[in-house]
């Protein structure tokens, strides 16, 4: 198996904050079919991290306590199955740091994981397995009307395989030979580092989130917390600006008492690859079953990534996908642009 790409400036995976979160952000998924698979990409995570670990040596953080989403005007009517009401009392004993708030809406089974230790780990997976060969460059171009479908690289050279993958993030409808349209385009988003243990679950509110990023392993270990994130169409454009600050500033304010000190670490941005109805492209091109899609993921790069390899992987090998990844087909965008 060759494994062709390159690092990019603002590719999605290293940047993100990890979230891991069907359940807080159930009003994101349209249907049942778009949940189920959510649901089940977040479950794959404890078996997939042990198998990481056992082959790389690499414990990449994982916290599973649950994401509280801050109500600031009462016990919601609805909420989203297996969610738990805390009121203010509850919520105060969990997270004495926040602000007042009349209760959360508790999602148990969601949380986050390390994204950047992550991505270490699965850098270092395909390095050592001996049946991926990884070629550092990107591609140009491909042909699928060939017998095996053929990728020209940027330094002209040019490989071929039995199957196709498409997963270049933001950048997957810029690559030349593509039977259809891909509409994948890239949305910036902003984040900050923020030094300190101020909240242990991972917060929705305030018109963002804040992320517990733990370091167990550093020497002493650090509490650190990330912020999210912004949403803006600026193209390719990956800088940080002094409004993406200040939104994210707010958003710590808006859900810590203004008492709390904040002592800014980083602050960076990346590019989400985002579809018209947000939600990830996979699976086999209608005319050409060898091309296979796997881009699109938007927010849900990291909570999908252990679902998608299963599925695309199954297909790459010429068997059946186990999980139905219908719904994702790229089918759906027929006559888009």
């Amino acid at each position: 198996m060759l494994l062709v790409g390159e690092t990019r400036f603002g590719e999605a995976s290293p940047a993100g904050a990890g979230m891991l979160a069907p359940g807080a952000e159930s009003a994101e998924l349209p249907n049942d079919p778009v949940r189920n698979f959510a649901v089940a990409g977040r479950d794959l995570y404890p078996v997939f991290l042990s198998a990481l670990r056992d082959e790389t040596g690499i414990d990449v953080p994982f916290d599973r306590r649950g994401i509280l989403e801050l109500v600031e005007d009462g016990e919601p009517a609805l909420r989203p199955p297996g969610s738990e009401w805390i009121d203010a009392q509850s919520l105060r004993e969990l997270e004495p740091g926040l602000r007042s708030f009349t209760g959360a809406v508790c999602h148990p089974r969601d949380g986050s994981v390390d994204n950047v230790v992550l991505y270490a780990a699965m850098q270092r997976r395909a390095a050592s397995r001996r049946s991926i060969t990884p070629v550092h460059a990107a591609a140009r171009s491909i042909n699928v009307a060939l017998a095996r479908p053929r990728a020209v690289l940027d330094d002209g050279d040019v490989v071929e395989g039995g199957s196709l993958v498409v997963a270049t993030g933001a950048w997957a409808g810029q690559l030349e030979g593509l039977p259809r349209p891909v509409p994948v385009r890239p949305v910036r988003g902003q984040l900050l580092m923020l030094d300190g243990a101020l909240a242990r679950h991972v917060i929705y509110g305030g018109g963002g989130y804040i992320v517990p990023r733990r370091n167990p392993h550093g020497s002493p270990p650090r509490e650190r917390m990330i912020i999210g994130a912004t949403m803006e169409d600026t193209g390719f454009v990956n800088e940080t600006t002094p409004e993406g600050l200040a939104e994210l500033t707010a958003i710590v304010r808006r859900v810590l008492p203004d008492s709390t000190p904040i002592q800014l670490l980083s602050h960076w941005a990346g590019l989400r690859p985002l579809t018209p109805d947000r939600l990830p492209i996979l699976g086999p091109d209608p005319d050409v079953p060898r091309l296979l899609y796997a881009c699109g993921h938007g927010r849900n790069g990291i909570l999908l990534a252990p679902i998608t390899g299963e599925a695309i992987g199954a297909l790459a090998l010429g068997a059946q996908s186990p999980h139905d990844i219908s719904t994702f087909s790229i089918a759906r965008f027929a006559g888009v642009e």
